[in-house]
C-alpha cells in the first residue's frame, strides 16, 4: 500500500510539472515581445518607416520583423494579414497628410485656407514621398474603409470650397482641377523637370494663386 501511494505521488508530481511548465514557456514568448514594446501602433509606425526608406513595392513582412527584432510569425499576434497592415499604413498616411493640410486653418478665411491646404499638400509629398505614392495607389488597392477615409479628406476640401461660394457642381470640378494640378506639379518636380533658374517653390505658389484668383474673380473676395 505504501508503494502504491508513492507511485501515485510520483505520477502527480510529474503531471504537475508538465501542466505548469508548458504555459510558462508560452507566456514567456509573449512577455518577451511585450518587453520589446511591440503593439499594433508600433508595427504600423515601423512599417511606415520602412516604406519611407525603401518604397511601398519593396516592403515585406520579413524586413519588418527584422526591423522590430521578432520573428515574422509574431506579427500575426497583432495583425491578421498584410492587407490589414497596408490599410493601417494608409490610415496613418492620411492622418499625417490631414495634419499638414488643415492644421492652423481654424481662423483663416476660406481662400486663405485653400492656399494653406495646397501648400501643405506639396510639403507632405516632399517630406513623405513614398507614403504619398502609397496614398495615390489607394483607390485601386485599398479596402472600402480606407477609401472612405480618403474620401473624408476630400470632403473636407469640399467644405472649404463651399465656404468660398462654389455651387455643388463647381465644387467637384474645382476639386478635381486643383488636385490634378498639385499632383501633376509634384510628379514632374520629382522627375526633375523643373531645373531652370526659376525656383520651383515660386512656380508652385504662382500656380495655386492663379487657381484661387480664378475663384475670386468668379465668386468674389479680395486678393490674398
Amino acid at each position: 500500500r505504501t508503494w502504491w501511494i508513492f507511485c501515485v505521488y510520483l505520477k502527480f508530481k510529474h503531471e504537475k510539472r508538465y501542466v505548469f511548465q508548458r504555459p510558462q514557456f508560452f507566456w514567456g514568448g509573449v512577455t518577451s515581445m511585450a518587453r520589446k514594446g511591440l503593439n499594433t501602433d508600433r508595427i504600423v509606425e515601423a512599417a511606415a518607416e520602412l516604406i519611407a526608406e525603401k518604397g511601398f513595392d519593396q516592403f515585406s513582412l520579413r524586413e519588418l520583423s527584422d526591423r522590430l527584432g521578432v520573428k515574422t510569425a509574431s506579427l500575426y499576434n497583432y495583425i491578421s494579414s498584410l492587407s490589414e497592415l497596408t490599410s493601417n499604413i494608409g490610415q496613418l498616411a492620411f492622418e499625417r497628410m490631414a495634419g499638414q493640410l488643415y492644421s492652423g486653418t481654424e481662423c483663416a478665411s476660406s481662400f486663405d485656407t485653400l492656399y494653406h491646404i495646397a501648400m501643405g499638400y506639396r510639403r507632405f509629398a516632399k517630406e513623405n514621398p513614398e507614403l504619398y505614392k502609397t496614398i495615390v495607389k489607394i483607390p485601386s488597392t485599398g479596402g472600402s474603409d480606407l477609401i472612405e477615409k480618403g474620401q473624408n479628406l476630400v470632403h473636407s476640401l469640399y467644405s472649404v470650397l463651399e465656404a468660398c461660394g462654389l455651387s455643388e457642381k463647381d465644387i467637384i470640378h474645382f476639386s478635381r482641377t486643383i488636385r490634378s494640378a498639385m499632383h501633376g506639379f509634384i510628379t514632374l518636380e520629382e522627375a526633375g523637370f523643373f531645373g531652370t533658374m526659376i525656383d520651383a517653390d515660386e512656380s508652385y505658389s504662382y500656380m495655386v494663386e492663379t487657381l484661387i484668383r480664378s475663384l475670386k474673380n468668379e465668386y468674389g473676395g479680395e486678393d490674398r
